[in-house]
């Protein structure tokens, strides 16, 4: 499962950078790890890896703390929003 995750990481990468078709972005990768002559799974990785480089993890955490941190803690009964009935009919 790890593996197949970090495949589809490296081809999410490829589809992002190159604006293609996730087929097209895991030919790419599977033709890179062929010419290379480097196995799949490894190309896969030192792909993530390379796309990664120079960030912080630590700036991430903070990041998304920043942007949903409020909205996961845990809350008590009187801070939880008022949900509204919904008609399932409409």
């Amino acid at each position: 499962m790890a593996t197949t995750r970090l495949i589809d990481t490296a081809v999410g990468i490829l589809v992002g950078w190159r604006q293609c078709s996730t087929q097209a972005a895991f030919r790419e990768l599977l033709a890179a790890s062929e010419r290379q002559q480097v196995p799949l799974f490894a190309m896969a990785g030192a792909l993530v890896n390379l796309a990664s480089r120079g960030t912080d993890p630590h700036d991430a955490d903070r990041a998304a703390e920043r942007e949903w941190g409020d909205q996961l803690s845990p809350a008590t009964a009187d801070d939880r929003p008022r949900r509204s009935t919904v008609d399932r009919w409409l």
